[in-house]
Order: C-alpha cells, then structure tokens, then sequence
C-alpha cells in the first residue's frame, strides 16, 4: 500500500495532537479542585498502565523470536513503534520522584526497610533501571534495522523482565510499606506484556494489511496471558487466604471485602481475568478483524482499570473515577498515539 493511499497519519497526527493537549491542559486544572494528592496519584497509574503497554510491545517481538518464531515479522513494526514513549515515561517518572512528598507514603517516614524506601534511592534506581531499558531497547530496534540484534533481543527480554519487576516492587507494592509479596513484581511485568499483546492484537486489527493468520496467533496469545496474569494473581490471593497474615492481607482486605471496591474487582474478574477466555474461545472471534479490534479494546480499558485498582485502594476506602484520572489516561494515550504514527509514518505495505 502506498503512502499516497495512507491518508490516516494525516489524519491521526492531529487527533493524537489534540487529545494529547486537551488531556494534560484538563489534567492540570483538576489538580486544583481535585486535590494535589489524588491528581498526582493518576499520573502513578497512567505511568504505570502507559510504560507498560509501550514497554511490553518493544519487548514482543524479541521475545517472539526468542521462542525461534517467525509469524510476527509482517507486524513487528506496529509493537516496536513503543518506543516512541521512552521520553514520557523517563519525564513522567521524573515528574513522580519530584513530587512525592504530595502524594507518596516515603517523605519523612523511617519504615523497617530502612534507605530502601528512601525516595531519593526509591526513585533514583527505578529512573536508572527504566532509562538503561529505554537505551537497550532502542540499540536493539537499530541492529534490528541492520538485519542483526537477535542475541540482544534474548537480553532485552530479561531486563525488561528484572525492570519492570523492580518497578512493581516500589511503585505498587511499597506504596504500602507493611505489604509484603514475592510474587508483585512477577505479577506486575507479566501483565504488563498482557497490556502490551492486547494492545498489538487491537492495533493489527486495524490495519488493512494484516491476515487473518495475523490475528489468530495474537488472539491466541491474549488468551494464554489472560490465563497467566490470572493465575499469578489468584497465586497472590490462596496463600493470603489460607495464612490470614497481617502484612499480607493488608492488599486483599480493601480489594476483595469492602463494599465499596469488591464490585471493581468483580469486574476485573469477568473482563480482564476471565474475559478473553470467554470472549475469544471461537476461533472466528480471534480471525475476525472486526471481533478482535472489539474485544481488545475492552480489555485494554479493563486492565487500565486493573492499574487504577492496584494503586487507588491502598490510600481511599471509596472507589473515586473523574476528570483527574481520565482526563490524564486521555493525554497519555495521545502522546503515546502521536508518537507512534509519527514513528510509522510514510512506511506502508506491512503492519
């Protein structure tokens, strides 16, 4: 398909513009009458949804072709094209560490973890570790370029998997500083790669190019780490149950039993969890553009509800969803938009 054909960059760049700038420009006035903490709180979950979509997508092909495939390379643009978020989520992270004391747990306070959860050294390493991510993932896209980069790949899967771990850690599960879990960072980057193929599934169902052979194994994948994500959060919540620890049961208490959050998490049970299980089990649902760009996206709002859900219940006892929230989500995803069709611009034929 030529360029001349392509009119949708034309179109697509000033609406990513628009919602970019209509999102953070509303973000910004609900600061004041939303409250600081809250307002700073929804860039946590935006960074953490929004990092994790774009890093999991530069991650998928690699890992694909770590596993010997090759079906991915008629789509390996559209995952790659992630890494145009590198410098929001370097900026947004920034941003975060610079406000802390608005909205974290950290400033002032001397936990048992001791210098760990000092915000200085909190912040410091995640913005070295996600900055050394960025930089591998964009020399892996330039070897990849030269037609090499297959061993880097294999490496870049395993610091994306040690990264976004550490991410997990500090940023979800230390915003509770007497919560204790082994498995938060496992659970964290592995949904993050369910966010990231969910994404890729909806973005190849849109592009006229892409076979139904395409769309298959991406709906098949989306399947299995639905299934994945799932177990290891129903692997978080029996040895909590069954142990009934203080410091464990801290996350479950709010989430599972209070009237005001257990429906949230009833929702995320039949449409993240359980969902694409249901929804993408007939094989024509998963070779139907139409079907899976539908169900994907559904997902997708799910699991960034999953990211509001694993932050929001640690510091309010009432579920509260509005402009701070959305209004930020809305900007992200222009930015995160605006860059990747920019990034793939010009470039026709394959997705």
């Amino acid at each position: 398909m030529s360029t001349s054909k392509r009119p949708s960059a034309r179109f697509w760049l000033p609406f990513w513009l628009l919602l970019a700038v209509a999102g953070v420009t509303l973000w910004a006035v609900s600061v004041h009458d939303a409250g600081e903490a809250r307002a700073w709180r929804s860039l946590l979950v935006n960074f953490l949804f929004f990092t994790s979509l774009a890093g999991g997508m530069m991650v998928w092909p690699p890992l694909v072709a770590t596993c010997n495939a090759r079906w991915h390379l008629n789509a390996e643009r559209l995952a790659s094209a992630g890494i145009a978020f590198a410098l929001p989520s370097l900026a947004a992270l920034i941003l975060l560490w610079a406000t802390n004391g608005e909205w974290g747990p950290w400033r002032g306070i001397h936990y048992s973890q001791g210098s760990w959860l000092r915000p200085g050294f909190l912040f410091g390493r995640d913005l070295a570790a996600l900055a050394l991510f960025w930089g591998m993932g964009a020399y892996h896209l330039r070897r990849r370029r030269e037609g090499e980069g297959e061993r880097l790949g294999t490496v870049l899967v395993l610091v994306y998997c040690l990264v976004f771990s550490l991410l997990g850690f500090d940023l979800v599960m230390a915003l509770d500083p007497y919560w204790y879990s082994n498995l938060a960072g496992g659970y964290f980057f592995m949904s993050g790669l369910y966010i990231a193929i969910t994404c890729w599934a909806l973005l190849a169902a849109q592009h006229p190019a892409a076979e139904p052979d395409l769309l298959h194994d991406l709906g098949k994948l989306m399947v299995a780490f639905s299934l994945m994500t799932t177990y290891l959060m129903y692997a978080h919540l029996l040895p909590f149950w069954y142990e009934n620890l203080p410091r464990e049961v801290r996350f479950v208490v709010p989430r599972l039993h209070g009237p005001q959050w257990a429906p949230v998490s009833t929702f995320l049970l039949a449409l993240v969890y359980f969902g694409p299980l249901v929804l993408l089990l007939p094989i024509r649902a998963k070779r139907s553009r139409r079907a899976l760009g539908a169900i994907s996206f559904l997902v997708l709002c799910g699991l960034w509800v999953e990211r509001w859900w694993l932050v929001a219940p640690t510091f309010e006892q009432t579920p509260r969803l509005g402009l701070p929230e959305l209004s930020l989500a809305a900007g992200f995803a222009g930015v995160l938009g605006l860059g990747m069709t920019w990034m793939r611009r010009g470039k026709g034929g394959r997705p």
